[in-house]
This record gives structure tokens, C-alpha cells and sequence, in this order.
């Protein structure tokens, strides 16, 4: 008799007796550096406690797993469709694994939205990561902030356990009191109330007395404070400080004397090239908020503290002053501003000369455009700083765009020390249209997820031609060299490569050679529901690009593609689901590709690279390292992981060689494949009546 051994980390018995097949589950446990305790077992012990798929063969699956294959997703399935009707008679979380992420930082489950407080401990060699959260609900309210840790920005765990509410860090503690209904955004530094590295941790939040809040509503006096909690145990805890709110600054009252739209999100940074410009005679750390005066414009309020006291704030003005639902350049290039700021950033980066760019990062409110499918967008703008009459900060815009053109919201950086790089994240929410927006949110039992870790430099290419298009679309600085020619410099964004390395190791590669085609091509019918597809396109005389999430008859099937005639990236998700209660809209992105001077007043266009992530329903597009795009697919059909190249009709197009990784790391190896909880509704009174949120 043949006997055939695997290895069983921890979590893998319990995956597979969860409904994953071993292959799946030998995947999720792919790394054996992630574990502990490896026992060998016989397979005549495993069946006796494990349920097998009946489609597929145990010899195969279990000779496979013996010898560490990474099966690719579909080969052990039988291609069950859902219907609209199917999803909606279905219990609560029984869909909690069928489009959720694993390469992603997630809550457990229950409803999430913005990162929080990301930071780097240098005493501990310890990632902290927070994030909005409102546990054992699918739907927004009672706004907490749950917490992870890491030690690589791949793998995390949760601070205490994954189960119901464990990964609580601090919530809302009951009207009446200044943080009473929620624990609204925020960031985090790794030093005490003085400046000082001594292993404390402190957060700093909106606190959150009165709801609701809108900029499109009167705005209660005293809605949103801005409070500080702080951490001696390296985050196990979270306490806070007896002086808050630290910032009890109003609408129509001093120092801001502003009518508000709203007042929070507290982004906090020790800037000395800040402290430079503005003439400072001791370092301070500056913080910038999301706001708002009603009927004139959004604002982003600049506040400094001394670094030798954090309790201490003082109001310096607005960075800039941009009237309502206006653009700094064409709509479709660079965005609008809307009629309120949330989740604002303020920080510099170096370019290859040493040279300081400012940047601010903004979420905008309000703002409806036809080509972009929600009132919320992440935009940026690169700016001159000069010091005021008064001893502030003018930020003047030069250029600027979307940090992310699709439904990415809420993006929020910290400065990695331990790498010399700013690392930005961003709330991905679901994109659910029926049912009100909860067709399968109960049946998922979570909602929203962020996205891969990404860095911000500044991106830097030489010898750009200076077309008109290139000035007008206000994306990037055209620098004249002192030879004659021009670099374009913009702010870069690209997933880190570290991670990305990282989620590969458990993927099994696929790689296609050059090729020059002259139409669509599926270059596999079978890939997986957590990959990456990489391709560069050499020249194309057409709209041009790749599949992803394809089953096999293309009845499902998702585009991506540049389209050369209005410099966009259309993702078409037209076809991505035969299921109506989710979002079937293409998202559109700008997408410049610069023209390149060559010998002799040659021109050509750059290469165009598109790195394309697929985990769950999570789609991330990123394009030559100053493009990204995240959106959500639904495919009724597990099988629906096909992939390939995209050409239009009459179009040729030349690609570099494709690369494909079929199967991503799961990087919560501490959790298992089901972490749902139980899913509650709030009573009236905990919600007044619902009027604070919705309860459910």
C-alpha cells in the first residue's frame, strides 16, 4: 500500500475540515517559515477526519500535496454558478470565503473602512496597523478602530485573537462623553507626549460626540474633537490621556472661526524642512485635517505642536484655499475637489537631486462626475511651500491627479523608517448595488478590505517630449534640463516590492514569450481567484490590454485596457458577472503615456506595463509606477479565473513577455479560512433610533 505524507501546520486541519480542498489549504500554508509545529501524517489518518471534494481524486490531490504542488484554482471544482435569487435566500455568512481577499489586510469580518494609524516600532521591530471598524455588523456605525501587527508588512495577526471582537484596540465610550459615538480616523507616531522614543505608542483621532455629520447637513457644535490615546505595552493596550480633547477647536468659533463642513481625520507628521521654511525656533510636529467651510470651499487646516509637548496645538491657517467643485486642471486629468476634505495628508519626498517636493493627499466629498462612479475620490497635488505674513504655510498646487482612480477612498501614508520610504494604504470598500447596497453583505459577513501597501516617490523620466497634452493635463512638473530636454517628475505609486516578493512565493509561475497580436487571446481558461498578471505593451495601434476573471465559455469575463484616443484605462466589468446586484459600471482612469525623445529628434511613446492583482473580488491595476486603479468583480462561477490579452477589433499590438502568478500568498496564516462571527443588529436605543447609524 502506498502511504503518502504531508505536512499539517497549524490552521490546516481546520481549513480543510472548513470546506477547503487540501490543495487549497496546503496553499494558505505555503510558507513554512510562517509556522511552528510541523507534523507529519499518515493519509489513511487524514481521511478518517477530513471531508474530501467528491470531484476530485484523493490519490491525486494528496500525491500532489505530498510533493508541494500549488494546484491552480479550478482543477479541483465544479464550476458551481450562483444566481441573484440563490445569493438572497442564502444565510448569514455562508458566501464568507467565495470572493473574499487573502492577500490583503482585512478585519476578521464585519463592516471596515479607513486604515488608521499605521506606524513603524523601532524599539520593537513591529508594523502597527488600525483600521475603522464596526465588528459582528455588516454595515457602518459605532465606528471603532480594530489593530493588526506585522513584522514584514506581508504577514499579519491580529493584536489579540481573530474571534468575534478580540481585535478591538479602543471604541466609542457612550453619548454624552467627547468620543462617545465613534472613534473616527486618525494617525500614529512611536513616541511619548514629548517627541521622545521610549517604546510608547500614541494615536491620535477624531473624537466623535454627535451624529450624524455630513458636509451637506448643519454641523453640531463640538460633532468632531480631536484626542490622543497612548500605549505603554507596545499596543496591547491603549489608554486615554487625561488632557483630551487636545483640540476642541469648533465651527464658528476661535482660533478657526470657520463655518465647518467637518473637522477630522488627524494626520500627523514631524516635518524639519517645515520647520525650516516657516523660520521655527524648536522642531514641532505639524498635523493637517479633512474640512471644510460651508458655501465657500474644502480646506485642509494646518495645526503645529512643539515636539516637546503633543497636548499643546496651535492653529497656523488653511494650506491653500480652492473654491467648491472646482479642478486644478481638466476634470478628467485631475479630478475634482468637491465641497470637503477628508482623510488629508501632508509630507515631502526627494527626487534623484536631493530636491524636496510637497505633497498633500486628500479625500473630496460631494463632487458628482459622470466618468467617475462615486462622490468620493482620492486625489493629490504636488505644491510650492512659502511662509506667510502671519508665520504659516501657503501651499501652491502645480500639478496633480488621483491617488487611486477607482473606489479606493481614504488614503492615508506613514513614514516607514526602517526602509527610508513613505508607504501609503487605502480602504477598498465592496461594490454592491442591490438591495440598497447589501444584496450579499450578509451572506459575505464582511464588507471592505485595503489595499496592497504601496510606496509614494517621486517619479522621475527623462527626455519627455513637452507636448501640449503633457502641460495640460497638470499630472506632472515638466523640468527644462540644462541640455535642452525636459523630465517629467510626478508622484510615483507602486506596490512594494518587498510584498509583492513576497506573495509570490506560493504562487506558481507562469510565464508567455513575446508576441505581436492582432486579437484577444485567452492564454489560460484556468488561472486563479488570487493572482498577478504582468504584461508590457510595446507599441499598439489600438485600445489594448488583459483579461482577467474569464471562465471559460466567456460568458464572465473582465477588461482592462488603455485606450490611446482619450488617454484612459477603461476597466469594462460589463461582462464581469452574471450576477445583477453587483456593480457591472466601467471604471475609467487617466493614463498619459509620455512621449520619449530619441536620437536625432526621434520620438516614441513609452512602453506601457500593467501589473494587474487579482485576490477574491479585489482588483488593483497599477501602470508604469504612476497609475493605479482598484475596482471589484463578482464572477458568479468559481471557475471565472481564466486570463489573458486584450486587442480590439483592426488593432495590432506588440507585447514583452507575460508573466503570471497563479495562486498568492495568504498572508493572515494565523487565521483560519472562516473567521466570520455572528452577525447582530443594534437595538434603538444603542442607535437613537437610528438616527446615529443604521444597526445592522
Amino acid at each position: 500500500m502506498l502511504i503518502y505524507t504531508v505536512l499539517v501546520f497549524p490552521r490546516f486541519r481546520a481549513d480543510v475540515q472548513a470546506g477547503l480542498s487540501l490543495s487549497e489549504a496546503i496553499d494558505r500554508s505555503c510558507d513554512p517559515l510562517r509556522y511552528t509545529v510541523a507534523t507529519f501524517v499518515s493519509i489513511r489518518s487524514l481521511l478518517g477526519s477530513l471531508t474530501m471534494r467528491p470531484a476530485t481524486s484523493s490519490i491525486a490531490l494528496l500525491a500532489s500535496a505530498a510533493l508541494g504542488y500549488a494546484w491552480e484554482d479550478g482543477h479541483n471544482k465544479t464550476c458551481l454558478s450562483l444566481t441573484d435569487n440563490q445569493v438572497s435566500a442564502m444565510g448569514n455568512n455562508s458566501l464568507f470565503t467565495r470572493w473574499r481577499p487573502h492577500s490583503h489586510f482585512l478585519p476578521p469580518a464585519g463592516w471596515s473602512n479607513d486604515p488608521c494609524g499605521a506606524m513603524y516600532d523601532p524599539k520593537r521591530d513591529v508594523y502597527h496597523m488600525f483600521y475603522q471598524w464596526h465588528p459582528e455588523h455588516i454595515n457602518w456605525g459605532n465606528i471603532s478602530w480594530g489593530h493588526a501587527m506585522s513584522k514584514d508588512l506581508v504577514t499579519w495577526i491580529d493584536a489579540k485573537d481573530w474571534k468575534d471582537n478580540d481585535a478591538l484596540a479602543m471604541g466609542p465610550t457612550g453619548y454624552g462623553n467627547y468620543n462617545g459615538l465613534g472613534i473616527f480616523s486618525g494617525t500614529g507616531q512611536p513616541v511619548n507626549l514629548k517627541g521622545e522614543q521610549d517604546g510608547t505608542l500614541i494615536l491620535f483621532y477624531t473624537s466623535v460626540a454627535h451624529l450624524p455629520t455630513s458636509w451637506s447637513i448643519p454641523y453640531t457644535p463640538y460633532t468632531e474633537t480631536q484626542s490622543i490615546a497612548i500605549s505603554k505595552d507596545g499596543g496591547k493596550t491603549f489608554h486615554d490621556i487625561p488632557q483630551n480633547p487636545i483640540i476642541n477647536a469648533t465651527t464658528l468659533t476661535a482660533p478657526m472661526h470657520w463655518n465647518l463642513t467637518g473637522f477630522r481625520d488627524p494626520f500627523l507628521e514631524r516635518l524639519p524642512e517645515l520647520d525650516v521654511a516657516l523660520n521655527v525656533s524648536e522642531p514641532h510636529y505639524y498635523a493637517v485635517f479633512g474640512s471644510g467651510i460651508k458655501g465657500v470651499g474644502p480646506r485642509i487646516p494646518l495645526w503645529t505642536a512643539p515636539a516637546s509637548d503633543l497636548t499643546k496645538w496651535s492653529f497656523l491657517g488653511a494650506l491653500w484655499e480652492p473654491s467648491a467643485n472646482t479642478s486644478l486642471g481638466p476634470l478628467l486629468s485631475t479630478g475634482t475637489y468637491g465641497f470637503n476634505f477628508e482623510v488629508s495628508g501632508f509630507f515631502n519626498l526627494r527626487d534623484s537631486k536631493n530636491k524636496v517636493h510637497w505633497y498633500v493627499n486628500m479625500g473630496t466629498e460631494g463632487g458628482n462626475v459622470s466618468f467617475h462612479e462615486s462622490a468620493h475620490w482620492s486625489l493629490w497635488n504636488e505644491g510650492t511651500i512659502s511662509r506667510r505674513a502671519n508665520g504659516s504655510a501657503a501651499f501652491t498646487p502645480v500639478a496633480g491627479g488621483a491617488g487611486d482612480w477607482g473606489l479606493t477612498y481614504a488614503m492615508t501614508s506613514f513614514n516607514d523608517t526602517k526602509n527610508s520610504r513613505r508607504v501609503q494604504y487605502g480602504w477598498a470598500p465592496e461594490d454592491i448595488v442591490g438591495d440598497g447596497g447589501l444584496f450579499s453583505a450578509k451572506q459575505q459577513g464582511y464588507q471592505g478590505s485595503l489595499t496592497i501597501p504601496r510606496e509614494l516617490f517621486v517619479h522621475e523620466v527623462p527626455f519627455v517630449a513637452k507636448t501640449a497634452d503633457a502641460v495640460a493635463n497638470k499630472n506632472a512638473v515638466l523640468v527644462a534640463e540644462a541640455d535642452g530636454s525636459y523630465t517629467a517628475q510626478t508622484l510615483g505609486n507602486k506596490p512594494l516590492a518587498d510584498v509583492v516578493a513576497n506573495l509570490r512565493q506560493c504562487a506558481k509561475p507562469r510565464v508567455w514569450s513575446a508576441s505581436t497580436r492582432q486579437s484577444t487571446i485567452l492564454l489560460a481558461s484556468k488561472g486563479s481567484a488570487h493572482m498577478e498578471l504582468k504584461t508590457t505593451i510595446a507599441a499598439a495601434s489600438g485600445a489594448v490590454g488583459v483579461v482577467v476573471g474569464a471562465s471559460a465559455d466567456m460568458r464572465e469575463y473582465t477588461t482592462i485596457t488603455y485606450q490611446p484616443s482619450n488617454h484612459t484605462i477603461l476597466v469594462d466589468r460589463s461582462h464581469s458577472s452574471s450576477l445583477q446586484g453587483f456593480n457591472n459600471a466601467t471604471v475609467t482612469g487617466y493614463f498619459y503615456p509620455y512621449t520619449i525623445q530619441g536620437f536625432k529628434n526621434s520620438t516614441k511613446q513609452e512602453p506601457i506595463t500593467m501589473d494587474v492583482f487579482v485576490d477574491g473580488s479585489l482588483v488593483e491595476i497599477f501602470v508604469n509606477d504612476r497609475f493605479a486603479l482598484t475596482t471589484r468583480i463578482y464572477p458568479s462561477s468559481q471557475c471565472s479565473t481564466g486570463f489573458g490579452l486584450y486587442v480590439a477589433n483592426g488593432t495590432q499590438a506588440s507585447f514583452d513577455s507575460v508573466q503570471a502568478w497563479l495562486g498568492t500568498k495568504n498572508v493572515w496564516p494565523e487565521r483560519p479560512a472562516n473567521s466570520s462571527s455572528q452577525l447582530v443588529w443594534d437595538t434603538p436605543g444603542e442607535t437613537n433610533n437610528y438616527t446615529w447609524w443604521s444597526g445592522n
